[in-house]
């Protein structure tokens, strides 16, 4: 998020904590589209990430008078509630990664958000071998356009351990992104069309 929407959610603040229904409407405008992006890239479900963003913005509504801090930690806060329903969620589930590609719509139903990049069936693939705390820490650096430090803010952790983990998914992504020459091993070059995960430690 720029710094300009960061000072933006500042200036709501007070009005939420007096949960000013204008102000969660500005909050709600604001971080829906994002926090809904980040949770069908958990669930790769749009109704299960749509309902995993009602909820968080509901539990925020009782939760905005005792709210500590400024725009940044409303977001994490949101952020964060919506992690803690998609893992929820996965284990309730409890199905293997490959099976939640059978929820997706089909292409032509597909329309612009900010994860139209997991679309891609490569990709598709690659993001189903992660965790779903690498998925986590990806989705949010890559998709949410968060720092590191926000996002061990969003996932409780600290940056050292935040910067490995979003490594060891990268380097997860990458691999198997990666072309295989004819003797089985990856090539080293990412493929073109491909995001090129990496620049971790910003």
């Amino acid at each position: 998020m720029m710094p300009g929407a960061d000072k933006d959610l500042d200036a709501l603040v007070p009005a939420l904590r007096r949960r000013d229904p204008v102000a969660f409407r500005r909050l709600y405008e604001a971080l829906a589209d994002s926090l809904g992006g980040f949770a069908f890239g958990m669930l790769r479900d749009r109704l299960a990430a749509e309902d995993a963003v009602q909820q968080a913005f509901l539990e925020f509504v009782k939760a905005a008078p005792d709210l500590v801090g400024d725009g940044r930690s409303v977001r994490a806060w949101l952020y964060r509630s919506v992690r803690f329903t998609c893992l929820d969620e996965i284990r309730r589930r409890s199905r293997r990664p490959e099976q939640l590609m059978d929820v997706l719509p089909e292409p032509e139903s597909r329309g612009a958000d900010p994860v139209d990049m997991l679309f891609d069936p490569d990709l598709e693939a690659a993001f189903a071998t992660l965790t779903p705390h690498q998925r986590t820490v990806v989705l949010l650096r890559h998709v949410a356009g968060m720092s590191g430090a926000e996002v061990a803010k969003v996932v409780g952790s600290n940056r050292a351990a935040v910067y490995a983990m979003i490594a060891r998914a990268e380097a997860s992504l990458r691999r198997a992104l990666s072309p295989v020459e004819s003797d089985g091993v990856a090539a080293s070059e990412p493929v073109k069309g491909k995001p090129a995960f990496g620049r971790t430690h910003e």
